[in-house]
């Protein structure tokens, strides 16, 4: 049921039924994302000193997404691209490539002064989180090459219909993270911020190799050999379809310290920093439905363009499901026993979450739709735009980021969620103008054709 409900090949006319079903596995595959960072923070909250080890891990997590930010889209591009095996390998020799350069690039900068400008001079972080960061940012080393293998063979495991295993793929990277916390939780052998740091890369590299197992036999049974008329993936156009997409995730990743830049010149500067990743992590348990759409989106449009419309739908009334059930646990009990009982924030610091919380709601209902728009261009190969609308929320972020503390006296957390809101809906909001511009210039291409035959 899997197969045919899948294959980007079916002919099936698409219902809400066939969407969902479609969508589930990913946004499963995105929750368990979603619930390692939790569980990380929970680990850390418990562990000795632990307003520092929040802060130093959340600043060394922020920077090596940074670090990873040109892989992120290798799942969207092996979802489009890998169509027979020629392509498949140019994909793979690309992900050589970026998975030797971001490693000696992750390394140069925890093992140099470039560190210490990064984080003491330019993100202003307080002294004393300089040294645990560093730390933890260099066990991660390892980071951006897992995580590029795991998308790329993902991307396959999508575009061939076997979507079911991917979530089998995250179990396995949340027992590996699981398994290191419980040890040095029972055993306390190393700072909360570098055992976070080990349990991450436990999990991403375990989920790598078991996206590799189940790719194996995909690649060699079901990804075709290419034919005569196939189009070549070469470099060029490779590279003319990636770089724009993933410039979108680059600039995204490295406007992201702007929000620890901000906090740390607003109201309470620390007790932002430690108490951010944590909603920052429970915040992305409803990014993560909103994010995995993406893909959804890229494959059901590429079936059919009778797809567009209840495609469209189901993107609506998924954006309102998720902002209702965000706002649920905002405005009950949920929140406090999330934040107290889960993440095991101490009591001093829960009064920092409250007000964040409460409005960010919007992020995930934003998210939903920005996944509709861009998931609308990446089939329609108008990549640029998503990059185009990642520097307008870069350019917006940083303004709130640096006038905010200026203008308003609020505390840091509030800070970063308003301005993460601002940020959000400037982006959401040029993708939609690029997008409706798209389908007008479609259609009075569609209606000239048209009048030509009909002449």
């Amino acid at each position: 049921m899997n197969r045919s409900l899948n294959s980007p090949n079916s002919t099936n006319p698409v219902t809400p039924t066939v969407i969902f079903l479609f969508w589930v596995p990913l946004a499963l595959m995105w929750l368990m994302m979603a619930i390692e960072q939790p569980a990380l923070a929970a680990v850390v909250a418990r562990l000795p000193d632990e307003t520092v080890n929040l802060a130093a891990f959340g600043i060394a997590f922020s920077l090596a997404l940074v670090v990873e930010s040109p892989i992120i889209q290798l799942l969207t591009a092996g979802t489009a691209l890998a169509g027979d095996r020629r392509r498949y390998r140019t994909l793979l020799r690309f992900m050589h490539l970026l998975a030797v350069v971001l490693t000696a690039l992750h390394l140069l900068i925890a093992l140099t002064p470039l560190f210490e400008f990064i984080v003491r001079t330019l993100l202003t972080v307080p002294e004393h989180l300089v040294e645990p960061s560093r730390r933890a940012f260099l066990l991660m080393a390892p980071f951006a090459a897992a995580v590029g293998y795991r998308r790329l063979w993902q991307g396959v495991l999508i575009r061939y219909g076997h979507t079911a295993v991917i979530p089998v793929t995250m179990i396995v990277r949340l027992v590996g993270s699981g398994g290191v916390l419980i040890w040095g939780l029972v055993t306390a052998a190393v700072p909360g911020a570098s055992l976070a740091a080990i349990a991450l890369i436990a999990g991403v590299v375990g989920s790598a190799i078991a996206s590799w197992i189940f790719c194996r036999p995909v690649l060699s049974r079901e990804v075709p050999e290419p034919g005569p008329d196939d189009e070549v993936l070469d470099r060029r156009s490779l590279l003319s379809f990636y770089v724009p997409l993933s410039l979108t995730s680059i600039i995204f990743l490295c406007a992201q310290p702007l929000l620890t830049f901000g906090m740390s010149r607003a109201q309470f500067p620390v007790q932002a920093l430690a108490v951010w990743p944590v909603i920052n992590g429970y915040l992305f348990l409803f990014n993560s439905l909103a994010l995995s759409y993406q893909e959804t989106v890229v494959a059901l449009l590429a079936r059919s363009r009778e797809n567009y419309g209840p495609v469209r739908r189901f993107t609506w009334h998924l954006a309102a499901a998720i902002g209702v059930l965000f706002l649920i646990t905002a405005v009950t009990p949920l929140s406090e026993m999330w934040f107290r009982t889960v993440s095991g924030l101490p009591a001093v610091l829960l009064p920092f979450t409250a007000a964040p919380v409460m409005i960010l709601f919007l992020v995930p209902m934003l998210a939903t739709a920005k996944s509709w728009f861009r998931g609308k261009l990446v089939h329609e190969r108008r990549t640029g735009a998503l990059a185009s609308a990642v520097v307008l929320h870069s350019i917006v972020l940083f303004l709130c980021v640096w006038l905010g503390p200026i203008l308003f006296d609020v505390p840091g957390a509030l800070l970063a969620a308003i301005s993460l809101i601002v940020a959000l809906a400037a982006e959401a909001g040029f993708l939609w103008r690029r997008s409706v511009v798209t389908a007008v210039r479609e259609a009075e291409r569609c209606a000239t054709a048209g009048s030509v035959s009909t002449g």
